[in-house]
């Protein structure tokens, strides 16, 4: 008597449901990675790939303040995505506010020219205006560099975010009157000490907008933002005190 034919089970191995389960989801992270990379708007893109990261564990929604011994676990990035968010403006060219208005609407040309680097940094303690011995040096070697020159020299005063205790301090209300007070510093000395003509100079206070290091925690690490750059310009000092010719719309 012939064996009985010995059949498969009737349905699909078991090994197919899990297979298929991890093919529908790698079809759907494939799906949302090339949704995401269609995304125009930063905010929305950043708040979808932060609430990914934390569902697999990778962030798990909080973290210690930005340190120098741990930057892998700090909120650094989370920080400065927020700053940014509450810096934007709306574009000028979209903007509803009307434009300045009167009988004879005048266009300025601007007579700048490209601004170059002269020296390092004029570096200041925190809170202070006052030049050190270091800075000082700086500014007698800056000064020979454009001594005899005609070129206008903007000398631009900063600070660093949290400088001051609220209410101000030394003197100062805020990081504006602290930013100008430093680029003061710089110009009387230049002009006094080191007798380079007045005439030349354009100061500037930008209080703590423009940082060189946007993730100091410290004073140590403060120190570049704290500082006067002298610029100087290839326009003349007699190019301002020429009449501009034209310029009327």
């Amino acid at each position: 008597m012939a064996d009985k034919c010995k059949c498969p089970p009737a349905g699909a191995p078991e090994w197919m449901t899990t297979y298929g389960d991890m093919m529908t989801l790698l079809l759907c992270f494939f799906v949302l990675i090339v949704s995401f990379s269609e995304m125009k708007k930063d905010e929305i893109s950043a708040a979808i790939i932060s609430e990914i990261k934390e569902a697999f564990g990778i962030e798990s929604g909080g973290g210690p303040l930005p340190t120098n011994s741990d930057p892998s676990l700090s909120l650094i990035q989370v920080l400065e995505a927020a700053k940014m968010r509450q810096s934007k403006v709306p574009n000028r060219s979209n903007t509803k506010d009307p434009g300045q208005a009167g009988r004879e609407p005048q266009v300025t040309k601007v007579r700048e020219g490209m601004m170059i680097a002269a020296g390092g940094r004029i570096v200041f303690e925190p809170g202070s205006d006052r030049l050190t011995d270091q800075s000082k040096a700086q500014l007698a070697q800056v000064a020979e560099v454009f001594r005899g020159w005609e070129n206008v020299v903007e000398l631009r005063g900063h600070a660093a975010s949290l400088e001051l205790p609220p209410g101000g301090a030394g003197g100062f209300d805020d990081l504006w009157a602290l930013s100008h007070a430093r680029a003061k510093a710089a110009f009387d000395h230049l002009t006094g000490e080191l007798q380079i003509d007045p005439a030349r100079f354009r100061l500037t206070a930008n209080a703590d907008r423009e940082p060189l290091d946007v993730r100091a925690v410290d004073s140590a690490d403060a120190g570049v933002n704290r500082r006067v750059e002298v610029l100087v310009s290839e326009s003349l000092k007699q190019d301002f005190t020429k009449p501009e010719t034209g310029g009327r719309s």
